[in-house]
């Protein structure tokens, strides 16, 4: 599969989706265990899991891209780095 190579914005934005998507799953699960309402429960519910696929999406775009990898986690941080050298060099 060919695949066209990110900007340095698109880069940021699709990391950032990732992150948001992230702290989005942590509130919803939160605010999950605080409902009292039957109807509350079932909605939040039902975020999560729409939060939890999407996360799944917007990891697995950057993973085929090679731009995310959580499971090697020294080439990661190597990325990282250069990433944030090319954001204070702009």
């Amino acid at each position: 599969m060919e695949s066209k190579q990110l900007s340095f914005a698109d880069h940021t934005i699709v990391t950032d989706m990732l992150f948001e998507t992230k702290a989005a799953i942590k509130d919803l699960s939160t605010a999950l265990s605080e409902a009292t309402s039957p109807q509350v429960r079932t909605f939040l519910e039902t975020e999560l899991m729409t939060a939890i696929g999407q996360h799944e999406q917007i990891y697995t775009f950057l993973q085929n891209r090679g731009i995310y990898d959580a499971y090697n986690i020294p080439e990661q941080l190597q990325k990282d780095i250069t990433y944030a050298q090319a954001a204070l060099d702009m």
